[in-house]
């Protein structure tokens, strides 16, 4: 955050004050702004093993300063701990967390003008639903979640959710274990919006879902890719990175985006609000948009990066990875997870609940 210059004054009445000035026959100067100087340290917060650990080494030593890293196994954890006063500078969350947070004024407003990478960002993910300002989050990585099909063994055409409920399906399915994501694109195949609440719009996305029970062999968000190499399923609904592992062991498992809709999500920077070293955390942002360095994230991680000038720095299979670079029409029209009421979000939980049980 910008420091502002103290003035020292000696302890005089006003009236002998506005005495002296006059004696002197000058004006004092307005205090002046310090320029904003880096941290010694920063606080950086992150999924898990979700950035590598040599590049936050190379912004310490660029800057002189100490990062230090702590993690969080989920978007409502990372709430709870910036609700109960932990300290971040930085972190990342995901698109619907982003709009939560800033409804719960937990967010600051970034200070573009020491973010001066932010046009290395590819247009079409940024001032997406969950912050149509642009001005809480930056994309960090992203990716969909498509149809996973193991094509040596489903040789009929798959185009559309609904072809997955063909009994050759049954019982062949790895679906993520996650109720906003499954009970959304039960919504899509209605012709309703992912983050539809509305009481009629749950109810047919409740029918449709229930016809996939027999179809869903297993759940799993963790690592869906290894039932997909195993053959324990022969097609699922599977995180992009999840599929480009598997497609990297066994290309013949290719991701298939319906036309009714995909889910498109986005893990964004975040600062919070009255974090302590806001200028290095705003640095630290523009750092990691760096084409080289951006890259790097996305060679280690494996899922998109939303950082176009990265792209000469990728490496080659990842960007001929058809899990990694969907069509551009999904690029431009997936829908992203927004924020819900808690009572709406109650219910997602409640119909998800139940459909595992049945």
């Amino acid at each position: 955050m910008k420091r502002w210059r103290k003035i020292a004054a000696r302890s005089v009445t006003i009236s002998a004050l506005a005495v002296t000035l006059a004696g002197c026959g000058t004006t004092s100067a307005a205090p002046t702004p310090s320029k904003p100087t880096i941290s010694s340290v920063l606080n950086v917060g992150n999924f898990g093993a979700y950035l590598p650990h040599i590049i936050l080494r190379q912004f310490e030593k660029k800057y002189h300063t100490r990062i230090t890293y702590t993690t969080y196994s989920s978007n409502a954890e990372l709430l709870a701990k910036m609700q109960a006063g932990d300290h971040f500078d930085v972190a990342v969350a995901s698109d619907y967390m982003v709009q939560t947070m800033t409804h719960l004024h937990l967010l600051d407003r970034i200070n573009y003008q020491y973010v001066p990478n932010i046009s290395n960002i590819d247009p079409a993910l940024r001032h997406l639903a969950f912050d149509p300002s642009g001005n809480y989050s930056v994309p960090y990585l992203w990716g969909t979640v498509p149809i996973a099909v193991n094509t040596k063994k489903v040789h009929m055409k798959i185009t559309s959710y609904s072809d997955l409920l063909k009994p050759q399906f049954q019982n062949n399915l790895v679906v993520v274990d996650s109720p906003r994501t499954i009970i959304g694109i039960a919504l899509m195949m209605n012709g309703y919006n992912i983050n539809d609440t509305n009481p009629a719009a749950l109810a047919k996305a409740k029918t449709t879902l229930n016809k996939f029970r027999s179809q869903i062999r297993v759940f799993d968000s963790n690592q869906p890719h290894v039932e997909l190499l195993n053959g324990e399923a022969i097609a699922g609904i599977v995180w992009s990175g999840e599929g480009a592992q598997a497609y990297m062991q066994d290309p013949w498992i290719v991701p298939v985006y319906p036309k009714t809709g995909v889910n498109k999500w986005v893990d964004n920077m975040i600062i919070p609000a009255g974090a302590p070293h806001k200028y290095t955390a705003e640095l630290f942002i523009n750092f990691l948009l760096q084409p080289k360095i951006s890259a790097e994230l996305e060679n280690d991680q494996e899922y998109t990066d939303p950082n176009i000038a990265a792209n000469p720095y990728i490496q080659k299979n990842l960007l001929t990875n058809p899990w990694l670079n969907p069509p551009k029409w999904v690029v431009d029209q997936g829908q992203v997870l927004t924020g819900i009421s808690a009572a709406a979000n109650n219910e997602f939980n409640n119909i998800w609940t139940a459909f595992k049980q049945s």
